[in-house]
């Protein structure tokens, strides 16, 4: 299991888009500030990096999700049987027969 080098900071909730007004916002802001100046593509080393930083924290929270309303519970140690009187077996004859003898 890798961890994330990047620190206590890799487990930030997952971003929420917001409200429209919100999102139209970001939007217009990013458009100011980015169109019209050169772009600068980022590394493949960096982008697989944060890319990988992502799915981790996405699946420490999808994991953590699924365990506040499932958790898996394994018994550990020798455990009985299940005890099923022999009255109630299903047993089969020739051909696949249901046979009660």
């Amino acid at each position: 299991m890798s961890t994330s080098s990047s620190g206590a900071d890799y487990l930030h909730p997952p971003k929420r888009s917001g409200t429209k007004e919100e999102v139209l916002a970001r939007l217009f802001d990013h458009l100011e500030k980015t169109l019209g100046k050169p772009f600068e593509p980022e590394s493949k080393e960096a982008r697989t990096k944060r890319h990988m930083d992502e799915l981790w924290a996405n699946r420490v929270h999808q994991d953590n999700y699924e365990a506040s309303f499932r958790p898996g519970w394994q018994i550990v140690g020798p455990v009985k049987p299940t005890y099923v009187d022999d009255r109630m077996r299903t047993y089969r004859g020739r051909f696949g027969h249901v046979r009660s003898d």
